[in-house]
């Protein structure tokens, strides 16, 4: 209804002040610039709300979740850890502490378990190469005497 108000609320004003009813046309006037300035309110709040929500999916395409932790890939780069607890509960990322054998967040305190660090492989075991098995012959010799 107030949809209606705005329509013809402009045109009512006019034909106050053109009948000469100009106290009428000026409370009219006034009421319809209130209801504009909410309305533009309105719209700023609807904006902001819909850059949130933007952002919100920008972040979730570039998160990565490892099945423990999460990390934020950035122009390429992989950034992190965070915290899994805090960014499924809160939606925000909380880095992790390194504390050697395992990471802690100072948010929340859960504790995830840093993977242990793997070997290099020998020379041998480079992949693309194949370490020689050790032969078994098939025929003994026999020392005669």
């Amino acid at each position: 209804m107030a949809d209606v108000f705005h329509a013809t609320g402009f045109k009512r004003t006019l034909d106050l002040f053109k009948n000469g009813r100009f106290e009428e046309g000026e409370i009219l006037l006034k009421t319809l610039q209130d209801e504009y300035l909410a309305v533009c309110e309105e719209n700023e709040a609807l904006k902001s709300q819909l850059n949130e929500v933007a952002e919100v999916l920008d972040l979730a395409e570039r998160v990565e979740y490892d099945g423990q932790k999460y990390w934020l890939n950035e122009d390429g780069t992989r950034k992190g850890p965070f915290c899994q607890l805090c960014y499924d509960r809160d939606g925000i990322l909380v880095h992790l502490q390194s504390h050697g054998t395992h990471w802690e967040c100072q948010s929340c305190n859960s504790i995830f378990m840093a993977p242990k660090p793997s070997r290099k492989p020998t020379k041998l075991e480079t992949p693309g190469k194949v370490a020689p098995k050790k032969t078994i012959p098939l025929f003994l010799e026999r020392e005669l005497g």
